[in-house]
């Protein structure tokens, strides 16, 4: 009996069985998967639109938007407004994992990710966002919107927004390649020390812009996760808030267990 991939009209396009032993869907998604891993459709190239794809493996364009999705999904493709579907993988990538215990942990982080400038504007805060961002109503912002990426990973991890105080705009441009974090930025470039960092995460389903710009559906589980560095005199001087795939992200923290309760750590026992 032959196999779905073999499963092909003389000189015609490839066909998904009659009676397949799994849905079309997924049995379309080996298949591009496995033309992604011989070549046929590079890492950085274009994959065909949804009606060429569906001629191509004969199937309807239902399936391949659910094969397409699930490819998505995993990061091995990315929907990309305005230039198509971008093949960023040729295996499925494991989730990014970031341990953020510690003040050197989230500088580590930051520094093992970068991020893609999508656009930017300036805006004044609101009732809503000045509580969101815990700044003062009515204070001017540049908000930028991004793709963050790991150093080494082409499909994206999250959809970023990052609140900037317009005297450090300049930020932006420096936003390229292998960049150094906000965190080092703020204190490198602007002489600003930053004395505290608040960090606020939740479950979240992924807003339907964030989720057409990473190529998930909408909905779909998500990390939301909204960093404010602040100075000394606890004023918001940055905020990164960052909508994490579920598939593509994972979030881990460890703490070592007291040895004894501090309550009667260096207390002298009393004699019976």
């Amino acid at each position: 009996m032959p196999s779905p991939a073999s499963s092909k009209g003389p000189g015609g396009p490839a066909r998904a069985p009659a009676r397949p032993a799994q849905p079309r869907y997924a049995w379309l998604r080996e298949r591009i998967l496995k033309d992604i891993t011989s070549g046929k459709y590079p890492v950085g190239s274009l994959l065909p639109p949804e009606k060429q794809l569906a001629e191509t493996y004969g199937v309807s364009r239902h399936t391949v938007r659910e094969a397409t999705r699930k490819l998505a999904d995993s990061g091995q493709i990315s929907r990309q407004p305005g230039r198509g579907t971008v093949v960023c993988s040729v295996t499925e990538p494991s989730p990014y994992v970031a341990g953020l215990g510690t003040a050197e942990d989230l500088v580590a982080y930051t520094s093992a990710t970068r991020l893609e400038v999508l656009r930017s504007r300036h805006l004044v805060a609101d009732a809503g966002l000045a509580q969101a961002l815990g700044c003062e109503e009515g204070s001017p912002w540049l908000e930028v919107e991004a793709f963050r990426h790991a150093i080494e990973g082409a499909a994206p991890i999250s959809f970023t927004r990052v609140y900037l105080r317009p005297e450090f705009a300049d930020i932006v441009m420096r936003l390229r390649g292998r960049h150094m974090s906000i965190y080092s930025m703020l204190e490198q470039h602007h002489g600003q020390k930053i004395h505290a960092v608040r960090q606020q995460i939740e479950a979240a389903l992924m807003p339907a812009p964030a989720a057409r710009l990473l190529g998930v559906p909408a909905r779909s589980p998500a990390l939301h996760m909204r960093r404010a560095y602040l100075d000394s005199a606890g004023r918001v001087l940055a905020v990164s808030a960052n909508l994490y795939a579920a598939e593509r992200f994972r979030l881990e923290t460890y703490w070592r267990g007291q040895e004894e309760p501090p309550a009667v750590r260096g207390t002298k026992k009393r004699a019976p």
